[in-house]
């Protein structure tokens, strides 16, 4: 590793962040931030090491840019040596010794540096350089020169050049692509480009409008707005805090009183069941009296009648045994009657709903956290302009090289967060996955005839096949394509939207073909329908849903109708019907992040931007093709894709400007 720098001299920028040395064979990543080939390869390498999963990308550890690799295909030890060597390569107040790149002699190590030849020359070498005829009139500087001055340093070659190819210089730049490139590049990727500039003839123009100070100037509030919002979620995090300790109080102050009622419940059924008891000890004593007494009396009647059988005459015995047979009747009664009034008695505990619903395992149901989170702009003035104050304008088309199969129909699209695609082809029953370069990388079979597809999370996507009722859902992971489970619906499923990670919208017609009755469901995973909405429609054609950023407003556009619909989605209230002259036969719909509405005319060939309330924003013409049959809208690039209904190998992107 190089000589160390000082603070100072890394404070300054002229020195790596990782090894706090200066540089040893610099390389420069997309971020511009520069550091020593073997430290960036030893951080790529621990961050592939702490992850189960395959690295494609890593952060920058300044800025925490996400970085991708120039060739993905290179393994990950190499990944630091892809990266272009960095156009500062000198430690602005260290010495780094290097071998002069004219004699390549180790023992003399560059002093000086030709601006013309960008080459690091020894003394030696120098006086020849300057004897030379052809090379006498270059200037040349010294290393400490070019060290101490960034003007100097920023005339270096090194790290300008085509990213694709190093040898070679940069002469052209595309406005669709916005990349610039070498020849090369223009003879192989963008010959079809219609905006391509010759850069030396247009850098006055570019600069103008890039506009660094400007760029400079946003940036900055970038940063203000950022650190606005690392400020308020400090001091949010503070306030969670407090609200999380006072909530803990109130589930003491909570058991206090619990407890108190508790043991008044106690106090209470002490006192009435002693009470119940005690009445009851006594009246059962008063009974067992009576009996006794009742048996006392029969005891003695017995007797009474022994005797007289014994000693008495036969009058005697007579009139005895005829008052003793009237005395048994009367006790036969009594004892009888007492029989008959044998009475049980039981005592239980009894509780009402709440006390059962308090001691059942659903007891924490009746309390629960209240998350009221609200989203607020930061103070600075942010630089998201909403989108409806942008124009929708064509950008490019890309050619889809599919695989060989029998006349491709892509009837949906999905765009993905990390610039992947997904197509669905209804002739075939097969969605594709493509990369972010359009390249083809899977397929997977599908059980029926797919009309829309949805994204779930970042890796998973809903694809609705109404003929089979069902809905199929597709993983994505680490470049492969498989199934994840299915979902079967009531009714025929046209169009899907995403609600959660574990729900979503479904929408599409009820009952038979011919019916003018359709409807929107939230439904789970396991296919359990948490909402159910209907509505009636003049159209028996196909209909297509998306939700707003909010997921209370459902946006239907049906296709025999002509018309957009909006309703909320809960309660089903309708709040406008969107129809156009100009919207013919409408194939799809997408919401933007400031809920926006884009509509696609399929027979009018155009696409409709409507607000939130559904007025019309922009009626789309430039750029879209033939029959156009699906749309699709990207959030992090703000960018609508649509599928070409007439070339069904070509995509066609717009872009807010």
């Amino acid at each position: 590793m190089a000589t160390a720098v000082t603070d100072s001299s890394f404070k300054d920028g002229h020195g790596s962040s990782i090894c706090l040395d200066g540089f040893t064979s610099p390389r420069q990543l997309p971020c511009l931030h520069s550091f020593c080939e073997h430290c960036l390869q030893d951080y790529i390498t621990k961050k592939a090491s702490s992850t189960d999963k395959t690295l494609v990308e890593f952060m920058c550890p300044v800025c925490r840019a996400l970085t991708r690799p120039t060739n993905k295909e290179k393994p990950v030890s190499e990944w630091a040596s892809l990266f272009p060597n960095s156009p500062f390569p000198l430690v602005g107040k260290s010495k780094v010794e290097r071998s002069c790149e004219v004699c390549s002699s180790s023992s003399d190590f560059a002093k000086q540096f030709c601006v013309v030849c960008e080459e690091f020359m020894c003394d030696n070498c120098t006086v020849y350089h300057q004897k030379m005829k052809m090379s006498k009139s270059h200037q040349i500087i010294t290393i400490e020169k070019l060290e101490n001055n960034p003007e100097n340093r920023i005339r270096l070659r090194e790290g300008f050049g085509c990213p694709e190819h190093d040898n070679e210089d940069i002469k052209f730049y595309c406005r669709s692509h916005e990349s610039a490139f070498c020849g090369t590049c223009f003879f192989h990727h963008h010959r079809a480009c219609q905006n391509v500039l010759e850069l030396k003839q247009s850098l006055t123009g570019l600069l103008k409008e890039m506009n660094a100070e400007k760029i400079m100037e946003q940036m900055r509030k970038l940063e203000d707005n950022l650190k606005d919002f690392m400020a308020m979620n400090e001091e949010n995090t503070g306030n969670t805090e407090l609200d999380v300790n006072s909530i803990l109080l109130q589930v003491g102050e909570i058991r206090k009183k619990l407890n108190a009622v508790l043991d008044d419940i106690e106090k209470m059924v002490k006192l009435e069941g002693n009470q119940i008891y005690k009445e009851w000890l006594i009246r059962k004593q008063e009974q067992n009296h009576h009996c006794q007494s009742l048996v006392s009396a029969i005891r003695n009647s017995q007797a009474l009648l022994e005797m007289v059988g014994q000693f008495g005459s036969d009058t005697q015995k007579f009139l005895v045994t005829s008052k003793i047979a009237k005395q048994l009747q009367c006790y036969s009664d009594q004892t009888r009657e007492k029989y008959e009034q044998v009475d049980i008695m039981r005592i239980r505990l009894e509780l009402d709903s709440n006390m059962k619903a308090v001691l059942s395992k659903d007891a924490v149901g009746l309390v629960k956290i209240v998350c009221q989170e609200e989203v607020k702009d930061l103070k600075c003035t942010s630089l998201l302009t909403p989108l409806q104050k942008y124009t929708v304008e064509f950008c490019r088309v890309i050619d889809i090289h599919c695989p060989k199969v029998n006349n491709p129909s892509f009837f949906s699209i999905v765009q993905l967060p990390d610039g992947y695609i997904v197509l669905a082809d209804d002739n075939n029953k097969t969605c594709y996955l493509y990369d972010s370069s359009f390249n083809f990388i899977t397929y997977c079979i599908l059980y029926g005839n797919p009309c829309s597809m949805c994204l779930i999370g970042e890796n998973e996507v809903a694809v609705t096949m109404p003929s089979k009722k069902t809905i199929q859902l597709l993983s994505i992971r680490d470049h492969s394509m498989r199934e994840a489970g299915m979902i079967t619906t009531k009714y025929q499923c046209f169009s899907v939207d995403t609600f959660s990670r574990e729900e979503i919208l479904a929408c599409g017609r009820c009952y038979s073909f011919a019916c003018k009755r359709y409807y929107w469901s939230v439904i789970s995973r396991n296919g359990n329908v948490k909402l159910h909405r209907e509505f009636n429609c003049q159209s028996t054609r196909y209909a297509h849903a998306a939700l707003d950023s909010s997921k209370s407003r459902v946006y239907i556009s049906v296709s025999g109708g002509n018309a957009v619909y909006c309703f909320d989605l809960t309660d089903g209230k309708q709040y406008f019907v969107y129809s156009s002259d100009d919207l013919m036969f409408p194939m799809g719909v997408a919401v933007d992040r400031d809920d926006n509405i884009y509509v696609l005319g399929r027979d009018s060939n155009n696409i409709h931007k409507l607000s939130p309330d559904g007025v019309t924003l922009q009626v789309i013409i430039s750029g879209v093709p033939q029959k156009p049959t699906a749309i699709s809208f990207n959030y992090s690039r703000d960018q609508l894709c649509i599928t070409n209904g007439s070339e069904m190998s070509k995509l066609h992107f717009f872009v807010h400007r």
